[in-house]
């Protein structure tokens, strides 16, 4: 079989091990690099701390800081547990994004022919967007996986009106929810299309949504930390501040520029279609219109809603260019997909100044694990050295903002001057007392401060800003802990 034969089989989906092929090529992919092709984000910093510090013995929202539920912490728990490394951090939302090609692919089997099903895979797995984050060690990939197991349930159900499709399309609908919260917009909707059609089918679908919501809120409660989670995942959620409108615009701009050819390829489908297209088109519009009016907005939010996209694509492309006859319309789709997964490949791949910026830290986290013990706590506003060097982080002594990888979203990235003065929480943002208060309480062992970072320029001058004031920590600092090695701009401070 030469080349050609092979395009021609993966088009016309003629053989089920093609989905092998793709899966194959999808893995690749996300495993390559995957260390080094990014720095960790904020999101993976504040997530992989806190796993690797209940792996420690910390109990979950009482002594971490979690923003979310912990179905996904569940899930990346036994990597961290057995060896924290950045590779086995990220390597669940590898396996989550290779499982949901597999339920992109039944899904789209349900309602179309094998070949939409062959090209829907592919779609998802050679997408730069979807292998971007399915690198990344964070709690969207685990909402996409079980936001699209209930897709493909809920639709098996609409073919064989069979309740035990529906019941298991509810149970991933409760397991989605308790990923990420953001998952309730998809399945929002989904009940909605399940009420408009019987209201009987409607509460059997919502009855079983509730029982892993259920089981896990009953896990707080006997645990004691309900009231831990209930503050940093529900009130912090209500009262978190807007995202200025110029940010939101950007990483729209950069969503869209990630899955510009997914969508140009199935507006036809979603303009012309009927039946299941109608319902893929809403389950994708109306929660993605939902995200975009929110208080905030990041190109990662509507990952949930890529499996729906892709299945529409692979049906435009199906219906409207392969079954055209029209080879230059065909050759042009094809040009066009492999020129942007070329322009984008970069945010995937990784680059040379990216792999330094992981060794740099790795390299200051291997200098902090020499000198400290196992059971010694640090200081640090980057969680990633942290986690790389194996040492728990000394949070600060407030109520809602316990975790560190949130200075720099506090402070840097959003501006002082929400310090101290947060409508609708009353005690404020983080404060530098509250830092120097957990200093003096727990002596960590070393301190690490970063010159060129806005956080940390912030927590040693002090902050001086028309709404609020507050002297830095440099005195203390310098009081207390000796200079110890000066590395690339980073200083680390050792107790003396």
């Amino acid at each position: 079989m030469n080349v050609r034969d092979i395009f021609i089989r993966i088009i016309r989906g003629e053989s089920l091990p093609l989905l092998s092929l793709v899966l194959a090529a999808g893995a690749i992919l996300r495993l390559y690099n995957l260390t080094y092709f990014h720095y960790m984000t904020a999101d993976e910093c504040v997530y992989t701390q806190a796993v690797f510090a209940v792996t420690k013995g910390c109990m979950p929202y009482r002594d971490v800081f979690i923003a979310h539920p912990l179905l996904y912490f569940l899930i990346q728990y036994p990597f961290l547990y057995f060896k924290p490394s950045l590779f086995m951090a990220r390597l669940p939302s590898v396996l989550l994004g290779l499982g949901t090609t597999i339920f992109v692919f039944y899904t789209a089997k349900a309602l179309y022919p094998n070949n939409v099903a062959v090209l829907a895979a592919a779609l998802f797995a050679f997408s730069p967007y979807t292998i971007y984050y399915n690198k990344l060690a964070i709690t969207d990939n685990a909402a996409l996986f079980f936001t699209t197991g209930l897709l493909f349930f809920f639709f098996k159900y609409c073919r064989n009106n069979n309740d035990g499709y529906l019941i298991l399309s509810g149970i991933l609908a409760g397991a989605a929810f308790v990923s990420k919260y953001s998952s309730a917009f998809i399945i929002a909707v989904l009940m909605l299309l399940i009420a408009i059609k019987n209201l009987k089918k409607f509460m059997l679908f919502a009855a079983f949504t509730f029982i892993i919501p259920s089981i896990f809120v009953l896990l707080l409660l006997l645990l004691d930390i309900y009231y831990y989670w209930f503050t940093q995942t529900v009130i912090l959620q209500l009262i978190r501040f807007n995202l200025p409108q110029l940010f939101k615009i950007w990483d729209a701009c950069l969503y869209f520029a990630l899955i510009l050819p997914l969508l140009l390829v199935a507006i036809p489908a979603m303009a012309r279609g009927v039946g299941d297209d109608v319902i893929l088109t809403v389950l994708y519009i109306v929660p993605l219109l939902l995200m975009f009016f929110g208080k905030t907005f990041f190109s990662h939010y509507p990952l949930i809603l890529t499996s729906p996209l892709c299945i529409l694509t692979a049906r435009s492309l199906n219906q409207y260019v392969l079954k055209s006859k029209r080879r230059r319309l065909t050759i042009l789709t094809l040009v066009i997909f492999l020129t942007h997964f070329c322009i984008c490949s970069s945010i995937f791949m990784g680059s040379a100044q990216m792999e330094n910026a992981v060794r740099i830290k790795m390299e200051i986290a291997d200098y902090i694990k020499s000198i400290t013990k196992d059971d010694d706590k640090i200081w640090t506003t980057e969680a990633d050295i942290a986690f790389f060097a194996q040492r728990i982080i000394v949070p600060p002594r407030s109520e809602i903002w316990k975790y560190q990888g949130f200075y720099e979203d506090v402070w840097g990235y959003i501006g002082a001057s929400h310090v101290g003065d947060f409508s609708g929480y009353s005690g404020g943002l983080i404060t530098l007392n509250e830092i120097r208060q957990a200093i003096e309480d727990e002596k960590p062992k070393v301190i690490v401060i970063l010159r060129h970072k806005i956080a940390d320029k912030l927590i040693w001058n002090g902050i001086n800003k028309p709404g609020y004031r507050e002297e830095g920590l440099a005195e203390y600092i310098l009081e207390h802990y000796n200079l110890n090695r000066s590395m690339y701009d980073i200083e680390i401070y050792i107790r003396k």
